[in-house]
């Protein structure tokens, strides 16, 4: 079963970044949901983000997943 992913923010524009596993260019382009924290925190131009609002480095280390107790 899959848990849900919640985007981290929308991308107003096209852009360049480095694949955060293989480390490659990619071009993500407007309309991109970004539910990465590694792709998010490489888009630092606010006017990339849809409402010019980058994600939070809080909301970016967020999990959807809930720890588990030892």
């Amino acid at each position: 079963m899959s848990a849900a992913v919640h985007a981290l923010g929308t991308l107003v524009c096209a852009v360049h970044i480095l694949d955060p596993g293989e480390r490659v260019p990619v071009v993500l382009v407007a309309g991109t949901e970004v539910t990465d924290p590694a792709v998010a925190e490489q888009i630092t131009n606010p006017r990339c983000w849809q409402d010019g609002v980058p994600p939070s480095p809080k909301a970016a280390t967020t999990s959807a997943r809930k720890a588990k107790s030892a």
